[in-house]
């Protein structure tokens, strides 16, 4: 069947999506996935191998869903990093279950109860696994006032040497630095030789992230004019939890996202949809 329900060590019930094509891992705590693997191809995704997956934590890798707010809270420092739906329970249901393609919708009920986020809210997330891995997160808003919404899907993606890979699309594109605090245009050419953590402007734009001698990935986008660039760099590393002081090296998150001049104000009985699709990209550079 291209849907398995099963259970990690430690507890945590995870869904395996399996097609003609590639296979995922879909943790039910977070609606997060820990596992993209194309048929013949390495994962995509990185996972830390300090992560111990335990309930009610965060997992370290994979793809983290960011609601309703991206990083710190604007308003309330006492509130979690990025938001609230990353270590709670949500409920799965089947759309469609065959060997071409496989989608299932993953859901979260807000109450408006937390102080941080007094809104009634669902928030959706639809995985459709085929020759693409497609994502779609869907917020509606169920309450009598507007909110503002930020949010990321917070890509791990696994390269062989951070120093080594390549990204395209992003040149000239205005960003913030949340390192320097500077604002600037991405350049043509960049090397990943420090800490970085970027928002960047753009329009949505295909992103490529290739890499010497493996598979990278392109990444697509709708409902997003954002993408967050990170990767810890050395002194970082040490200080993360579930993180390998040499992790840096092997990792780097390319998030699609509502964050920065991005976020979006939903009206009460209005929806939005921030959607990315990832395929696997081969190698064309060389050593």
């Amino acid at each position: 069947m291209p849907i398995t329900e099963q259970r990690h060590d430690n507890g945590l019930p995870f869904l395996t999506l399996s097609t003609a094509a590639a296979e995922v891992d879909v943790f039910l705590q977070g609606a997060q996935l820990t596992r993209y693997q194309p048929t013949g191809e390495p994962d995509l995704l990185w996972v830390s191998s300090a992560e111990d997956f335990q309930p009610g934590m965060p997992i370290r890798g994979g793809i983290p869903i960011c609601w309703p707010w991206f990083g710190a809270h604007p308003d309330d420092a006492t509130a979690p990093a990025h938001g609230l739906v990353r270590s709670e329970p949500w409920q799965w249901q089947e759309v469609t279950d065959n060997p071409e393609r496989c989608e299932i919708t993953l859901s979260k009920q807000i109450s408006g109860a937390h102080p941080a986020f007094p809104h009634k809210a669902t928030v959706q997330l639809t995985i459709g696994l085929g020759s693409d891995l497609s994502l779609a997160l869907t917020t509606s808003n169920q309450s009598d006032s507007a909110f503002v919404l930020s949010q990321a899907l917070h890509s791990y993606f696994a390269v062989n040497d951070i120093q080594k890979v390549q990204l395209t699309g992003l040149g000239q594109c205005p960003y913030y630095d949340k390192v320097t605090g500077e604002r600037a245009l991405w350049p043509e050419q960049f090397a990943f030789d420090r800490e970085i953590d970027r928002i960047v402007q753009d329009s949505g734009q295909v992103i490529e992230l290739h890499q010497p001698g493996s598979t990278g990935v392109v990444i697509e986008r709708s409902g997003s004019e954002s993408v967050v660039i990170w990767n810890p760099w050395v002194e970082k590393s040490k200080r993360l939890s579930n993180f390998n002081d040499d992790d840096y090296r092997h990792m780097l998150c390319i998030e699609s996202a509502n964050a920065d001049q991005d976020t979006r104000l939903i009206a009460p009985g209005d929806a939005h949809t921030l959607s990315t699709t990832l395929r696997p990209l081969k190698a064309r550079l060389t050593t």
